[in-house]
């Protein structure tokens, strides 16, 4: 698999376990509990895609020099992050710990497309 369709793969699992978890929150809690994982699996999913294109530029560069854009995604990412939630902490608008759940999202997606991955290699090799 190249690494286009690894990312998209990775963007259908991202969404899918976000509208999963919105999905059961809401059957299960308040409104604002869903909104607050949401919001979470929302700024972790904005953080893949900020790693994604950092890498992806990284390996591009031919020349000695990072382009500036790419340093400054690279040092804003986490004040931005944290900075979202302080403002969601102190302003009291959500939950912080269904956001927190939700910042995970990117994290169990790589674990399940890199077991897809690993099932699709060994699969392969035992047919071979």
């Amino acid at each position: 698999m190249d690494l286009p369709r690894i990312e998209a793969l990775m963007l259908r699992v991202m969404l899918s376990l976000t509208v999963l978890g919105a999905v059961s929150t809401l059957a299960t809690w308040r409104t604002q509990v869903a909104l607050a994982f949401v919001v979470g699996a929302s700024l972790g999913i904005l953080n893949f895609r900020w790693l994604w294109r950092t890498g992806k530029v990284l390996m591009e560069v031919q020349t000695g020099r990072v382009p500036r854009k790419t340093i400054f995604l690279i040092v804003l990412r986490y004040p931005l992050v944290l900075g979202a939630l302080l403002v969601l902490y102190y302003t009291g608008w959500l939950r912080p710990l269904p956001v927190v759940a939700g910042l995970l999202v990117p994290g169990l997606s790589l674990l399940l497309v890199s077991l897809l991955l690993l099932h699709e290699e060994l699969h392969r090799k035992q047919t071979a």
